[in-house]
């Protein structure tokens, strides 16, 4: 059994939408609240009406730059949604702020809660609190778990505990044992402007040479055709394939199907097969582009471009793939995760991917946020930070 809510609303409103929710599941195991607005900036005081509101029951506070469910998105607002459920065991925990190597601790504490067991952990991270480097060893360290997670805005997510502890850090989250591992997809809301090649020379984070030619040659190559077709001043990315080191995959366009595929007992949709990063300057005299120390030699490289009809149709395939992938099963829940610069800045309308997602799965308890940076999962194994992308998990119950 689950429940959710959405609703614009102060602390008096959230209360009761709280308690309704607390009401209509007994048995609740645990939860997730998204505020946005005001309520984000008093995350400590929603924590507080949580706490009190769904006494014993382990839950998450996470703070977004707008919230949705499956009956609409709040954008620009002072709002709440939110999703509470019954099945499993749901352990809050957080990595301290200022902690010495936030992503060991992350890794540790996912390492203690979890181990070797099939599980999932739901991450919520402060902007800036880790390196997206230190996502990479994170598979590998918990190979039986489904990670997944978003960017916070404005101020860390709380863990409200089942004793009434509150926890707050950098990276908050849930883990969650004793229950079957939601099948998770994702998809970019962008447009390949070119092919993928391989990083051959790279120096402080700038590519200096792909495919043969200079960083800066490829993408003039690349957005050459731009100028005319757009009406307004594209945002040109970077997309990079797959880390050093790691499995050679092909990317897929996005809005394409991907394959089903399983880490233990985790079932994954391979839809992203890129991350896509800002390009932050250029470098004339070297010919090169700065994107970060993730754009090393070994990893391929292309160009994209934001795009509002591949995000449409993203959204439109990964949640086709995701209920393809749960026939044979009960879906009781999903949390759907979508970067702030989708929305209504991409789309011009509001709900556009809340309509989708309600097409596809009508009633279906869906409660969510507009993050400033998602993680989402690549190939078995890797789970990567990624930006302007969707992340869809469906959790269900053997039929």
């Amino acid at each position: 059994m689950a429940r959710s809510f959405a609703a614009t609303c102060g602390p008096e409103g959230l209360h009761h939408h709280l308690a309704d929710l607390r009401s209509a599941v007994p048995s609740a195991s645990g939860g997730v609240v998204f505020v946005s607005g005001q309520l984000a900036q008093r995350a400590s005081g929603v924590a507080e009406l949580v706490r009190s509101a769904w006494r014993g029951v382990p839950a998450c506070v996470v703070p977004a730059a707008g919230v949705l469910s499956e009956r609409g998105e709040i954008e620009g607002d002072t709002g709440a949604s939110g999703v509470l459920w019954a099945g499993g065991q749901v352990t809050p925990f957080a990595v301290p702020e200022g902690a010495r190597d936030p992503g060991r601790r992350l890794r540790e504490a996912l390492v203690h809660l979890i181990g070797q067991r099939s599980a999932t952990a739901i991450l919520f991270a402060r902007p800036g609190s880790f390196a997206p480097e230190a996502l990479e060893s994170l598979g590998a360290a918990v190979p039986g778990a489904c990670l997944f997670g978003a960017g916070t805005a404005s101020g860390p997510a709380i863990g409200v505990t089942a004793q009434g502890e509150l926890l707050e850090g950098a990276t908050t989250g849930l883990a969650i044992t004793g229950f079957a591992p939601p099948i998770v997809d994702a998809s970019p809301a962008a447009r390949l402007l070119s092919g993928f090649h391989p990083v051959e020379e790279a120096s402080g984070g700038v590519v200096l040479r792909a495919g043969g030619r200079s960083a800066l040659e490829l993408l003039s190559a690349a957005t050459a055709a731009l100028g005319e077709q757009a009406s307004a001043q594209p945002l040109v990315l970077a997309a990079l394939e797959g880390p050093p080191g790691g499995p050679q995959q092909r990317a897929a366009e996005p809005g394409t199907a991907g394959h089903v595929g399983h880490v233990g007992d985790v079932g994954y949709v391979g839809n992203v097969r890129y991350v896509l990063r800002p390009i932050r300057g250029v470098d004339p005299s070297r010919r090169g582009i700065l994107i970060g120390d993730e754009a090393r030699p070994g990893v391929r490289l292309a160009f994209a471009v934001r795009d509002a009809a591949a995000g449409r149709a993203g959204v439109d395939a990964i949640a086709r793939q995701v209920s393809q992938s749960a026939l044979g099963s009960a879906p009781r829940f999903a949390l759907y995760l979508t970067c702030a610069g989708r929305g209504q800045r991409l789309y011009g309308a509001p709900d556009v991917e809340a309509r989708i997602l309600r097409q596809r799965f009508a009633d279906l308890p869906i409660a969510g946020m507009h993050s400033s940076f998602e993680i989402a999962p690549g190939a078995p194994g890797q789970v990567r930070l990624a930006l302007y992308t969707g992340v869809l998990a469906l959790f269900r119950a053997p039929s």
